[in-house]
């Protein structure tokens, strides 16, 4: 099948280097530049070839005579079992003619793969609805892995779409993939069951049921490091979820939103350990799915608080690459991650979480 993922680390950013890169990429997916047909490349770069995205994006495609060249800058790439950002570092996916979507009725067991990066969240609510509720497993019914691309500091990242920069839209690609499965995981752990609000006053969560909102919730004494607790809350319309900002001595909460009396909260906090529980509970999904065989390739959005530039110690994401041995990967990292089904939001964009689409190629 044809399809190639190479990645490499560069000592400076220059358009030179590239250009190696790009043909090593066609070469390994076992295609003719001048014969055989591109039908997609992702181009994903850390942020220190910004300034030379749109050239970079014109070389791919007179290497590849593709002009569905999609992606961009992001705080981190993945590839080749590991996570790249510090570095200068660019990632080419080249995909074959197999990979294309058709224009009529999808044959049986595949289906279109969505890749959407945005810079920000109101790019979201411009074009789709948001659903009342999220789904309540780690296995999802969507077709969009999606990424809020901005870095620290609301740093802009440069993305693009059919080889040319793309402004404040949807900046989008589909590939054609077979047996398709979604997981979700928002790698926290919870510290109770919900309980009532009985007292709040703005941005201070006061009290919790019979007690201090802080012992009743069974908060720790201190935030967790680097990344604090997540409030979440059950309302009309859902739920959602707010960081705790601050752990008072006399046991109130300060929030980066409101609370109101009556509504239903739980504390959960990020740990190194809830990735291998939820990937206890992928995993009989993904072996009945895949007939007990590894997935070929899998795609990886991620929040940056899911990887090893934020945790040096405590990677998740090294934990599933763990887990998918004999899986090829692709993952891109930035300041949140979404999943959409349709024209839905079914998981809004969060910096905790981590969304992956594992697939075959199709035949």
């Amino acid at each position: 099948m044809s399809h190639a993922i190479c990645v490499e680390v560069f000592s400076e950013a220059s358009l030179e280097n590239v250009t190696a890169l790009v043909e090593s990429a066609v070469k390994k997916a076992g295609l003719r530049r001048h014969s055989d047909y591109v039908s997609r490349v992702i181009l994903l770069c850390t942020p220190h070839f910004a300034p030379l995205l749109q050239d970079l994006a014109q070389l791919c495609v007179s290497k590849t005579n593709c002009m569905s060249v999609w992606g961009g800058c992001a705080s981190g790439l993945l590839g080749q079992g590991q996570v790249f950002s510090d570095e200068p570092t660019i990632l080419i996916a080249v995909f074959g003619e197999e990979f294309e979507p058709p224009q009529t009725s999808i044959p049986t067991q595949h289906a279109t793969l969505n890749l959407c990066m945005v810079e920000h969240e109101q790019v979201l609510t411009d074009h789709w609805a948001y659903a009342d509720c999220e789904p309540d497993s780690s296995a999802v019914a969507a077709d969009t892995l999606g990424l809020l691309s901005y870095g620290a500091n609301y740093a802009k990242m440069p993305r693009i779409e059919q080889g040319r920069l793309c402004g404040e839209a949807l900046c989008s690609t589909q590939l054609l993939v077979q047996k398709p499965l979604v997981l979700n995981s928002e790698g926290l752990t919870f510290l109770g069951p919900y309980q009532t609000v009985t007292e709040s006053n703005g941005l201070f969560l006061i009290r919790v049921g019979d007690n201090t909102a802080a012992a009743a919730l069974q908060c720790p004494g201190e935030q967790p490091r680097p990344v604090g607790m997540r409030l979440q809350v059950i309302h009309d319309k859902g739920e959602s979820w707010i960081p705790v900002m601050e752990i008072h001595a006399d046991g109130t909460l300060g929030l980066a939103a409101p609370v109101l009396k009556g509504q239903k909260v739980r504390l959960a906090h990020r740990t190194p350990k809830a990735i291998d529980t939820e990937i206890h509970e992928w995993m009989p999904n993904v072996n009945v799915h895949f007939d007990e065989k590894a997935p070929e390739l899998g795609i990886l959005f991620a929040g940056i608080e899911r990887s090893q530039m934020c945790h040096a110690e405590d990677n998740d994401v090294a934990t599933v690459l763990a887990n998918f041995p004999d899986t090829e990967w692709i993952g891109v990292f930035g300041q949140a991650a979404w999943l959409n089904q349709g024209n839905t939001v079914i998981t809004p964009p969060r910096n905790n979480r981590l969304s992956l689409c594992l697939f075959n190629r199709p035949q």
